[in-house]
């Protein structure tokens, strides 16, 4: 075994085990030392000296020195899955890890998480990283984040396609509770999203999805898209029954000028087709917004 080729796919990593698989004799393992090439992460767990430091690497060293049926889990697990950003979550100091119930694993700086309910799917492997799945992450998530910050993750997810609401009512259903989890949250973010609800592209799209439902305001056309000649433009929100559209101002940032003018010709050619645009921001009240929706459909 060419223990540097395994180390290219560990995040430049190395345990104890691959290097002696690797037919590396004593004296070898000495000499690599003394001459720098590797340095100590973890217990039983070095990295080639050059390979970049960073919190995956640090991450991927603790799941490597904590051994087999360990993974990495709550905010851990959410940042290995390249979550949104939520910054109770991005201040923990500490690592996560989750193993069966006869399996505890106990290192400095790691949380160590047990549990007698690991599904099948529940634990699966992301460049080598041992981790909680999307749905399982989500479950784990909901003892210690609010329900905002809580439906902000699930969002997140639903929006990268990484799980869908149908298997979260499906697991909430076989879900009991235990220490470290609240199922009257995740109860409340499931019932702010209604069947057939979708996150759309940003925070803002996702909070005005779940205000329409909750209002029983007329279901628009999520990214409805509209043609003029050879122009076709995708709406965020549309009732095109009604010529109605929500769109922009919040959505997104605009980093360039031409951003700018792109939207204003797209808005303008909307109106001249008989459009009515709506303007939505994202300091506006929820009460604000559904009454600016509704007055807008006539209701």
């Amino acid at each position: 075994m060419d223990r540097y080729r395994w180390a290219e796919r560990h995040d430049g990593l190395l345990t104890a085990e691959i290097i002696r698989k690797s037919g590396s004799s004593r004296k070898q393992r000495q000499r690599d030392r003394d001459l720098a090439r590797v340095r100590t992460v973890r217990k039983g767990v070095v990295a080639v000296n050059g390979s970049p430091r960073s919190w995956r690497q640090e991450a991927h060293a603790v799941l490597l020195s904590c051994g087999d049926a360990v993974a990495a889990s709550h905010g851990t697990a959410q940042r290995l899955l390249d979550g949104v950003e939520i910054r109770s979550l991005r201040n923990e100091d500490a690592f996560h890890v989750i193993a069966p119930l006869a399996r505890k694993a106990t290192r400095d700086g790691v949380v160590g998480h047990r549990s007698g309910t690991l599904d099948d799917g529940d634990i699966i492997t992301r460049g080598g990283i041992p981790m909680t799945s999307p749905l399982r992450t989500a479950v784990d998530l909901s003892g210690t984040l609010s329900d905002k910050d809580l439906g902000l993750v699930v969002d997140d997810f639903i929006r990268r396609k990484l799980m869908t609401l149908v298997e979260m009512r499906e697991r909430l259903n076989r879900t009991r509770p235990a220490p470290g989890r609240s199922v009257a949250r995740l109860r409340r973010v499931l019932a702010a999203r209604l069947p057939g609800y979708d996150p759309g592209e940003s925070e803002l799209e996702a909070r005005i999805a779940r205000l329409i439902d909750q209002a029983g305001l007329a279901k628009p056309t999520q990214q409805h898209r509209v043609q003029f000649g050879r122009d076709r433009y995708r709406i965020d929100f549309a009732w095109p029954d009604r010529k109605v559209y929500l769109e922009g101002n919040g959505f997104g940032f605009h980093s360039l000028s031409s951003d700018l003018d792109r939207d204003a010709r797209r808005q303008n050619r909307l109106v001249l087709g008989g459009w009515r645009p709506i303007e939505i921001t994202w300091r506006m009240t929820d009460t604000e917004i559904v009454n600016t929706i509704r007055a807008f459909l006539g209701l």
